[in-house]
């Protein structure tokens, strides 16, 4: 699709508003092609920008005036069709000392959102006089309200608007936006208006169909989203219901047909999940016959189940219209699980222990190491950065063991994950062990770490606290030695930690502002507490699922302090058992344990016994 506007001279905004921001999806886009990304929620965009999506992002909704400073402060650029509303955003973007790119999108027929053509020239003179705000652009909305289908008709009123736009102000528009996917067949069809250089596209591209009739769009999927539910109960039953019939529980009166005695399955999953309407069976001769808020009933046809056809038990597969989507996304009951990268297995044959620690001492020699299928070698954080000498060693047969006497920082994380991501073709997941989470905040990839850099404060109020300082803490003695430090002592973009792979595991303390900054980002993360409800293993495998979500692999961080045999924290076992889980999962990337001196020999032995578990050692070879 961004192929086919790309020859006709249209750049797109992929919309990830039916997904609820989801990072995964957001990178997906981006990699497709799309410009920018398209949110409608600022609740999206502050996930979006906390897994790590730093591509500029457009607001689709129209603005709220309750909501311009944050707006200005989370988003590149917005729609709108209010003068008063542009008005505050120009506002607070001289307060924060930015520009707000804004869109005006003008009403042709189908009734949303957007100017009246008439009103569209003096708004955009009054709205060209605001400092703080540009005028980037025109646009329209057309087939979401009304249905209106965009003709070479109404798209050339729109380039009309836009010429005189451009008259009225003595400039040119950068962008002429001429709907969202809707629009597609137009520009297939050559009929697009060759100034119409933008589109907004979310369904096509999500579902891989076109909006006007739902066909599948050429050269596109349409399973890149399935819904799937368990069948928890498989009997034989009448396709009538018996006695007599009154509403059902959402007030409709239902008709049925009578089909005899039918196999009929029903699902852990309903109304209040998802539209059922919207769902399309993937099991050929699958029949949806009705749902309850928290049942799906389907016919299973005549077969018996002795055919093996359907079974107790077994995943039924769904393909989701947008409004079942939609609603999917948007439900707290259905689990999100991104696939497509989580074909783990380990395949490093070799380690490269960093670092000068007691921990990594005669490594090479460790009983039991080879019998593991690996072979040692070492290496030192370098004169002149990591990179020195990690970049030579490391390949894709070598996993990195870190046991710096310090703990490494962000500079110095960075050049390693950098490294391993490049190897591995993709990001890393984080899954960070320790009683508090004290992650270096300048690694996270969020606009929220590091957007009051460029924010000035307004009149004489003070600057405020630079958000997810709390996650480094202010009295954490963060050693950076220069030789690990970047030149503006920050990891780069590329090696920043996603929120949404990054998990805190066993924790035992936080401060308020460490909590704050773990509810704002929406980082999971799991207590000792959790961990005496659920048991390790279910603790665990929750993490690893959310860590490696979408990525190709994991930089597991070990703070050996959360393993105090019980007192506190883990036990022995409990820390040999987790490490051995991650060892079977094959996500292990990169395995840090730096920063901690162990206090003697026993405990040295101890922490070297925890590093053989997360390679693979188990008490009986498998």
């Amino acid at each position: 699709m961004t192929t086919l506007c790309a020859e006709h001279g249209i750049s797109v905004t992929g919309v990830t508003k039916a997904t609820c921001g989801m990072p995964q999806v957001a990178r997906a886009m981006l990699d497709g092609g799309v410009n920018a990304i398209g949110e409608s929620r600022l609740e999206n965009i502050h996930r979006l920008r906390a897994g790590g999506i730093l591509a500029p992002i457009v607001l689709l909704r129209i603005p709220p005036l309750s909501g311009a400073g944050e707006i200005v402060a989370s988003v590149d650029r917005s729609l709108n069709s209010e003068v008063s509303v542009v008005q505050s955003l120009a506002r607070a973007a001289e307060n924060l000392g930015r520009l707000h790119e804004v869109i005006l999108m003008v009403d042709l027929g189908d009734l949303r959102e957007g100017l009246w053509p008439d009103d569209l020239l003096p708004a955009a003179r009054g709205i060209a006089e605001l400092p703080g705000v540009r005028i980037a652009g025109i646009g329209t909305n057309l087939s979401c309200y009304g249905g209106i289908m965009p003709t070479e008709k109404n798209m050339r009123a729109l380039v009309d608007h836009a010429h005189r736009v451009e008259d009225a102000l003595g400039f040119k528009l950068d962008l002429i936006s001429g709907g969202n996917s809707s629009s597609l067949p137009l520009v297939a069809a050559g009929k697009m208006p060759s100034e119409v250089n933008h589109l907004r596209i979310g369904e096509a591209i999500l579902l891989g169909r076109e909006t006007i009739e739902r066909r599948p769009w050429p050269g596109t999927m349409q399973d890149a989203f399935v819904v799937a539910a368990e069948i928890i109960e498989l009997k034989r039953k009448p396709s009538v219901p018996i006695g007599e019939s009154g509403q059902d529980a959402f007030g409709g009166k239902p008709r049925f047909t009578d089909r005899g005695e039918r196999l009929r399955a029903i699902l852990n999953i309903g109304r209040e999940d998802v539209d059922v309407s919207g769902l399309e069976p993937l099991t050929p001769g699958v029949t949806i016959v009705g749902a309850s808020s928290d049942h799906l009933i389907l016919d299973a046809g005549p077969a018996a189940d002795e055919t093996g056809a359907l079974r107790l038990g077994d995943e039924v597969r769904f393909t989701p219209s947008y409004s079942a989507l939609l609603a999917a996304m948007t439900s707290g009951y259905v689990e999100k699980r991104p696939v497509g990268r989580e074909q783990f297995s380990r395949h490093s044959t070799g380690l490269l222990a960093v670092g000068r620690s007691p921990i990594l001492e005669d490594i090479e020699r460790w009983p039991g190491l080879r019998a593991l299928g690996y072979t040692a070698a070492k290496a030192e954080l370098g004169a002149t950065g990591p990179a020195d000498t990690w970049e030579k060693a490391l390949s894709p047969e070598i996993l990195p063991v870190i046991a710096a006497a310090q703990r490494l920082t962000a500079p110095a994380y960075g050049a390693l994950a950098r490294r391993v991501a490049a190897r591995e073709h993709g990001p890393l997941g984080m899954l960070w062990i320790s009683p508090r989470p004290d992650l270096p905040a300048e690694l996270l990839a969020s606009e929220l770490a590091s957007e009051s850099t460029s924010q000035r404060p307004a009149g004489n109020q003070p600057a405020r606290e630079k958000p997810g300082a709390g996650l480094a803490g202010r009295e954490s003695p963060l050693l950076e030695p220069p030789s690990l430090r970047s030149p503006t002592g920050e990891a780069s973009a590329e090696s920043r930690v996603s929120a949404e792979n990054l998990v805190f595991l066993c924790l035992q303390d936080a401060g308020p502002t460490e909590q704050a900054m773990i509810r704002r980002l929406r980082i999971e993360a799991y207590t000792m507490e959790d961990v005496d409800l659920l048991g390790v293993r279910e603790v665990v495998r929750r993490a690893m699922r959310t860590a490696a979500a979408g990525t190709r692999g994991l930089y597991v961080r070990f703070d050996p302090r959360c393993a105090d045999n019980g007192r506190d924290g883990l036990t022995n076992r409990e820390v040999h058992l987790a490490l051995e889980l991650i060892a079977l999962s094959g996500l292990l990337r990169a395995f840090d344990l730096s920063g901690y001196t162990p206090s003697g020999t026993r405990e040295i032995k101890r922490l070297q016994h925890f590093i053989l578990s997360v390679l693979g050692k188990r008490i009986l070879s498998r």
